[in-house]
């Protein structure tokens, strides 16, 4: 079995990728690219062949910082990642060739964003979970399934003169406005305007910006990918001033509403942690609970350390960051958060 590292996307990959019934768009060698383009991020794109055929690929983006340590992830700036392979000796080739890169780049930890936990005594996870709702070409039929209390809450948006638009670059100005006035209020840096171009341009075809509005004002939006019949809200926001106008639901219910007539099978809510607000509003829509198995790797001698918001030792960090003047969080905001994908 030989496993090679590749230079650039290539027909066979992306012909692979679209056999794998647990693929997603950040999956690609596409993606890889876009990260190294938008960031500039060593990425590793591994595939593993026998004689002529592909038997798996594995994604990886080394993360270097002074901060938070040079780290290894499948795949950055998503909610998903790790391997795919279509036989247990692939797969298992890939995760050592992953360690290997590890050490060669002085990582302390691999993180492999799975689904279905890899078994190599990894550590592991299991805080984060995702929702999937099984969509329908009947329209009229998804919304009746929906308990009482959602479909008010929709009608109650409408009825507050509230209405949903869709696009591409022309919206991304208006929704990158209202999700960094979300993330600042959360006390989370923001990721760079470049990285939602960046996506929008590599894959036009399978992105679209979805915004709700009153009257002319933009009250929110929603980044949104659809890959192979999987439709994933990525990132979403509204202003929380207007949450009495039910401007989230109205949002949702217009993406879902779409890709039914785009003839899509599944629509993800995103990734979120059981018990708190976010899963409340998701698991309303009646969606089907799916556990997320993170796993990392961690180098001998080297102890395991979560670069992420919610970690509480960075909790009084984020206090701090909620009191300074948005105008900086947008500028200070993707200095730091190219280094927390």
């Amino acid at each position: 079995m030989n496993i090679s590292i590749l230079n650039s996307p290539d027909a066979a990959s992306e012909d692979f990728i679209l056999k794998m019934p647990n693929a997603k768009l950040e999956h690609t060698p596409a993606w890889s690219d876009m990260i190294n383009r938008t960031f500039g991020h060593k990425t590793f794109y591994l595939v593993t062949r026998e004689g002529e055929s592909i038997q798996g690929v594995l994604p990886l983006t080394c993360v270097q910082s002074r901060i938070f340590g040079n780290r290894m992830i499948s795949q950055a700036f998503s909610n998903y990642g790790g391997i795919l392979a279509d036989n247990p000796d692939a797969a298992e080739s890939l995760y050592n060739k992953s360690v290997e890169l590890a050490v060669e780049n002085d990582c302390k930890s691999i993180e492999f964003r799975n689904i279905e936990p890899l078994n190599y005594g990894l550590n592991l996870c299991t805080d984060k979970i995702v929702l999937y709702l099984a969509l329908t070409t009947d329209v009229e039929r998804l919304w009746q399934s929906f308990v009482p209390k959602v479909r008010n809450q929709v009608r109650k948006a409408q009825k507050s003169s509230i209405y949903a638009i869709n696009g591409s670059m022309e919206l991304l100005d208006d929704f990158y406005k209202v999700w960094t006035v979300r993330m600042h209020q959360l006390g989370t840096p923001c990721y760079p305007r470049k990285l939602f171009h960046n996506i929008l341009a590599t894959f036009p075809d399978d992105t679209l910006i979805f915004l709700v509005r009153l009257d002319k004002l933009t009250i929110g939006g929603a980044f949104v990918y659809c890959f192979q019949g999987f439709v994933q809200i990525r990132w979403a926001a509204t202003l929380t001033e207007y949450n009495t106008l039910c401007p989230n639901n109205l949002l949702y219910w217009s993406v879902m509403r779409h890709f039914c007539s785009a003839d899509a099978s599944c629509f993800d809510f995103g990734r979120t942690t059981v018990g708190s607000g976010q899963h409340k509003f998701k698991k309303q829509w009646g969606a089907k609970q799916i556990q997320l198995n993170t796993q990392y790797w961690v180098r001998p001698g080297q102890k395991l350390s979560l670069a992420r918001p919610d970690n509480p030792k960075y909790k009084n960090k984020v206090e701090i960051w909620k009191k300074l003047p948005l105008w900086f969080t947008r500028f200070a905001g993707p200095y730091i958060s190219c280094n927390l994908p």
